[in-house]
């Protein structure tokens, strides 16, 4: 009892004689245009490099490498791309090298540029698909509930509308191949684990292991006895993605930092990431595995001290910055994530989105504070010609701050959208992170009347794939309550080919829904749940489904239109 009370008193003693400083010793190495033209370099050509014997990766046709290990009668291939058009090309070029059936399959995580090409490397092989026991989760929650948003701000990020000349890499590969005619399939994992899972295939020992750090379900793949570690995003040349502009839930960078410890104890001889080009020598990935996961302690545990000592997330971002033996290597600049965007992602993860200063607790209304700062202005025309000025002075900050009030006010819109054009091209042309660049590149495109159009296609094989239940839970995110907040009906679906049972009630702005049938229902919908997933991915007409006897409805016609027209937009 009187060491813990020691202990005590020496820990209040020196937090009381610890001094805060109010300014980073340390400087954020400047970093130019031409870091992320150089950055090209690794992988400025589609190309399959032997990594060591058997071992093959494919860098520079999509954004994330595929990697293709030979086995005695057969093949494995880790991460399949993003689309079936990258993935047919990697597939000819790793035939050439070795064209042995595919065996399996091995997900790293389920992020879209990993999974999306499988159906094409998978061929007539009918391969084992292995993943973490979660990717089956995350491949859900990808495809429904918030994708549109998420399809949207990816587009901006990756800069899939920029022209040729405009976008020049994505950072950790050369461009995502992501649009409205995009062909992409996918394959459910087959064998799943939960923390670790050795197996032979083919005549070759892999060790699979959980390693959440980008991702929850993030795995590494190990070959002991070719010492080769596969690490799949959770390291790559460039600072890591603690936090992505497109939108994640706050990621666990602690775990992160372990998961390359975990890698680091293998003491690797090749290591082959999933983005950028693989790495060859011991003492080399000990070097960098090293660095990189200091920088990722490096930036929490500095972020939390600083949140201890009750300082807000704009406060903390110009405090924590990488000391120079960090910031100096080659694997942290910041050509993909940037440490104040993990600053605030580590701070909201901990303490959720209120920063600890009341001004922010309960704000003004949009409208109102703008109308308060052109007040402050002489006017909302006096606010305007700021912003002009901010543009001419190549303040472009300040200036497409000033827009975001001005769009409120009565001033030409044409002149602020054209402000704001402008400030987006300056401040593009001012980063090297290429994910802020190709933001603020994309949303100049949508300030000119662009429409990004972040609208995937959808193929049969893709939305069959999709459980029932999450199209359920992504039917009521659709739902318009203004529209039905004195409406209260339900309709239950039975669907056939599954002998299930689903019930969508609509109640009052709210929708309830639950896999079995609820009594006295206003509506009864028969079909298969082949034809609905057709009908909800828009594949197939619902007119045409009914014409045909393939949906049957107890309850009327037009009400069943009323009542999906529920979830329609405003």
């Amino acid at each position: 009892m009187k060491k813990s009370f020691t202990i005590i008193i020496l820990l209040v003693i020196l937090a009381s004689c610890s001094t805060s400083s109010e300014k980073s010793s340390f400087e954020k190495p400047i970093q130019t245009k031409s870091d992320l033209i150089d950055q090209s370099a690794e992988f400025a050509k589609e190309e399959v490099l032997t990594v060591t014997e058997g071992v093959h990766v494919a860098i520079g046709f999509g954004l994330a490498n595929s990697i293709l290990i030979e086995g005695e009668n057969g093949n494995i291939i880790v991460d399949c791309t993003e689309s079936n058009t990258v993935a047919t090309k990697v597939k000819a070029a790793f035939d050439k090298i070795s064209n042995k059936p595919v065996k399996a399959i091995i997900y790293t995580h389920n992020h879209a540029d990993h999974i999306f090409g499988a159906e094409v490397m998978a061929g007539t092989d009918d391969p084992d698909i292995y993943a973490h026991e979660l990717t089956n989760y995350y491949i859900d929650r990808l495809l429904n509930v918030v994708q549109p948003i998420i399809l949207l701000r990816s587009f901006r990020m990756f800069g899939t509308r920029l022209e040729e000349e405009a976008h020049i890499n994505c950072g950790i590969g050369p461009r995502l191949d992501a649009d409205e005619n995009t062909d992409r399939s996918l394959l459910r994992p087959t064998i799943t684990f939960d923390k670790e899972l050795e197996v032979e295939i083919e005549g070759v020992q892999l060790k699979l292991v959980h390693a959440p750090g980008e991702t929850n379900d993030q795995l590494f793949v190990w070959l002991p006895e070719k010492k080769t570690l596969l690490p799949g995003d959770n390291i790559y040349k460039a600072f890591p993605n603690l936090y992505t502009i497109r939108g994640t839930p706050a990621r666990d960078v602690n775990l992160w930092a372990k998961s390359l410890d975990k890698m680091r104890y293998l003491n690797p001889e090749f290591l082959v990431p999933s983005h950028t080009r693989p790495l060859v020598g011991k003492d080399t990935i000990q070097k960098i595995l090293l660095d990189y996961r200091d920088a990722i302690q490096f930036v929490h545990d500095q972020t939390v001290h600083h949140m201890n000592e009750g300082r807000t997330p704009d406060e903390i971002v110009e405090l924590v910055k990488l000391p120079p033996h960090l910031s100096g290597s080659p694997y942290l600049k910041e050509l993909y994530g940037q440490v104040d965007w993990s600053v605030r992602s580590i701070f909201t993860g901990y303490l959720g989105y209120f920063d600890g200063n009341a001004s922010t607790l309960l704000p003004m209304a949009r409208k109102e504070k703008a109308n308060r700062m052109a007040q402050l202005s002489g006017g909302a025309d006096e606010l305007l010609q700021q912003a002009q000025n901010s543009l001419k002075e190549n303040d472009f900050q300040w200036g497409l701050e000033l827009t975001d009030y001005l769009q409120l006010l009565p001033v030409s819109k044409e002149e602020v959208l054209d402000i704001r054009h402008q400030c987006l091209i300056g401040l593009a042309e001012k980063t090297s992170n290429p994910n802020a660049r190709s933001y603020y590149l994309s949303q100049a495109l949508e300030a000119k009347g662009t429409d990004l159009n972040p609208v995937a296609k959808r193929t049969l094989q893709m939305v069959n794939n999709i459980p029932l239940e999450s199209l359920f839970s992504a039917i009521a995110v659709y739902l318009n309550a203004e529209k039905c907040l004195d409406y209260n009906k339900k309709a239950v679906f039975h669907f056939t080919d599954v002998n299930e049972y689903w019930t969508l009630q609509i109640r009052n702005g709210v929708v309830e829904y639950q896999q079995f049938a609820m009594e006295n229902p206003d509506l009864e919908v028969e079909t298969t749940a082949v034809i609905w997933k057709a009908i909800v991915g828009e594949i197939k007409s619902p007119l045409a489904a009914i014409i045909k006897g393939e949906v049957k409805i107890k309850g009327g016609l037009g009400n069943f239109k009323e009542f999906m027209g529920m979830f329609q937009g405003d």
